[in-house]
């Protein structure tokens, strides 16, 4: 008794031993002409069948042509021996799986990009023919695209078998961020910078992370810039230079020292050219707060009497205060900030 091992010689596709009752190979359904075998011993004759799947198109005794059927499936090939003495091996087997396609499968079900990208995608290496959505302008490896939509590729290996992908390109809106054109503003004025309702994070240079922030005069020039992120992952960006207009210019000073020396005892407020306060302003208020939010000083209308650094007559101690000017004049802003006494 003996057994003898089939072999694919198609060393086009497929060499080296198969083992008795395992899966041989793959061939693509339909394909002819696919030949198997076992070493020949001189003298002996082969009896070869092939079981459903396909049929022997040529025998040439010790190995075989198969033109395989169109139905997938896997299929079992016997051989057995007999030797120059009449004397019968075992049968031989092994199998054989005819399909119709290949494990293909380089995509997730969806991709995600924000509008304005591009997204390549990649079938692979190793096969020898890529086809794109029925497009022959699109037969390489790579194809890439910024529109949304269902997009698929199709290849071809070696062995003539075929494998086809699909996948879908998700491509969100990047949101509208308009700060407005550049602009002036007066000292005493201020601006409302809005980014938009588009987003769902917002980081501005100024360290705010609102929708909208508000720029006073004062603060200028500056430059501010915002980045606007949605959900998605999708961002844009928008600046805006705001000048100072110098038309009128308010001087508030920072530090006086109300000690008695006639020198820089009271908190004077005017404009570049020296004129007080109420002479641009005749409806100014000017308020004082202390650390605690406690007011120690309120004027009246136009600022006639500039504050001492005192409360209700008596000194206040060294340190910084906090104001909060009323200009009263439509559309201009109050003007907030820090005064601080020094004795």
């Amino acid at each position: 008794m003996f057994q003898k091992t089939l072999i694919s010689i198609l060393t086009a596709l497929f060499a080296g031993a198969a083992m008795h009752g395992q899966v041989l190979h793959s061939v693509h359904a339909g394909v002819t002409g696919v030949r198997y075998g076992v070493d020949e011993t001189p003298g002996s004759y082969y009896e070869w069948v092939v079981v459903d799947g396909g049929v022997i198109s040529a025998n040439y005794n010790n190995h075989i042509e198969v033109d395989w059927g169109v139905i997938p499936g896997i299929y079992e090939i016997q051989v057995v021996e007999t030797n120059i003495y009449g004397c019968t091996g075992d049968t031989v087997n092994t199998f054989v799986e005819v399909i119709d396609h290949i494990d293909f499968d380089p995509f997730p079900p969806e991709v995600e990009i924000c509008e304005g990208e591009i997204h390549v995608f990649d079938a692979g290496s190793g096969f020898v023919s890529y086809l794109w959505n029925d497009d022959s302008d699109h037969i390489t490896q790579t194809f890439a695209t910024g529109e949304a939509g269902t997009y698929w590729v199709q290849v071809v290996d070696e062995n003539g078998l075929i494998g086809r992908d699909t996948v879908e390109l998700v491509v969100h809106p990047v949101p509208e961020v308009d700060l407005g054109p550049d602009t002036t503003l007066l000292i005493e004025e201020s601006i409302l910078l809005d980014a938009g309702d588009d987003g769902d994070l917002y980081e501005w240079s100024t360290g705010d992370i609102g929708q909208t922030i508000r720029v006073h005069g004062f603060e200028a020039p500056v430059e501010i810039r915002v980045e606007v992120t949605t959900m998605e992952g999708c961002s844009a960006s928008d600046t805006i230079f705001i000048d100072l207009d110098e038309g009128i210019v308010l001087i508030i000073p920072t530090v006086f020292t109300p000690n008695d020396d006639g020198i820089n005892d009271e908190w004077i407020i005017t404009d570049k050219d020296g004129n007080d306060l109420s002479i641009n302003y005749p409806r100014a208020v000017v308020e004082v707060f202390n650390r605690w939010g406690d007011i120690v000083f309120s004027s009246q209308a136009g600022y006639p009497t500039p504050w001492d650094g005192t409360y209700r007559g008596r000194p206040l101690q060294m340190d910084s205060y906090h104001y909060v000017i009323s200009l009263n004049e439509p559309g201009i802003s109050d003007i907030t900030g820090t005064i601080t006494i020094v004795r």
